[in-house]
């Protein structure tokens, strides 16, 4: 069964949005009488029945509603810089998002190619990736630039980790380091890698270098590559269910 996203579905009857209206009368089909499922993005899901259609509106009364239980005991952050081409960035959003992810930061670098991204547009996309995984929540999303994002983490008691191309060999590699925290934060840089000046910085806030193997990645690759890495590790024997959480 499709999901449609409904920010709040508090009260007893609600519209869909015109996109989503649209989608579920012109696509679907859907009729008056017909039971549909919605999310509201922040862990909630809620089952109700199309009370009046027209044009550009669907009404819904709503029947049932409950919160879905987290069984992920862990917190996935990823702080990435925006990649040149948008459909890369947007990539990544869209997959991380299906496999589970809690926070994304678009990372602001000395190298950085891509100094702005569209919010709006990347909701849009975490939030497609919600209704198709079938999950009930989409990641915190924010900009900022990587001083400010240090700054923020310096002092927080999480697995705190920066990964470069240039990182030494003593480094740890991300596949085979204990994720002994539940809050993790990855730091992946632009396609010209983070400026040493940044590293320097990341050291001195307490980040953690890791390597992500020998093969160079693409930004966008390197940041969904150590998602599936961090998901796997702390989920276990139980890694065969990616889609594990809400």
């Amino acid at each position: 069964m499709e999901f449609y996203y409904v920010p709040d579905f508090s009260p007893e009857f609600v519209d869909l949005s015109p996109e989503e209206a649209r989608h579920c009368v012109k696509v679907i089909r859907h009729v008056v009488g017909d039971l549909i499922v919605m999310v509201d993005g922040k862990g909630c899901r809620a089952k109700g029945t199309i009370v009046a259609i027209s044009k550009e509106r669907c009404q819904v009364q709503v029947e049932e509603r409950e919160t879905v239980k987290n069984q992920r005991d862990f917190s996935l952050h990823i702080a990435v810089a925006p990649t040149k081409n948008r459909e890369r960035i947007e990539w990544f959003v869209e997959k991380a998002v299906e496999i589970g992810i809690e926070k994304i930061t678009f990372l602001l670098c000395d190298h950085s190619e891509r100094p702005r991204m569209d919010m709006l547009r990347m909701e849009r996309i975490a939030v497609s990736a919600m209704k198709q995984s079938q999950s009930t929540t989409i990641p915190e999303m924010q900009i900022i630039s990587f001083n400010e994002l240090v700054e923020q983490e310096k002092n927080t008691d999480s697995d705190k980790m920066i990964a470069w191309c240039e990182a030494s060999a003593e480094s740890e590699e991300l596949a085979t380091r204990n994720l002994l925290k539940n809050d993790i934060l990855l730091l992946i840089g632009p396609e010209c890698d983070f400026s040493l000046r940044e590293i320097e910085l990341a050291r001195k806030s307490g980040f953690s270098e890791v390597r992500l193997g020998l093969r160079r990645l693409r930004t966008e690759t390197a940041a969904l590559y150590g998602c599936c890495l961090v998901v796997g590790k702390k989920l276990g024997d139980r890694s065969w269910k990616i889609g594990v959480g809400g």
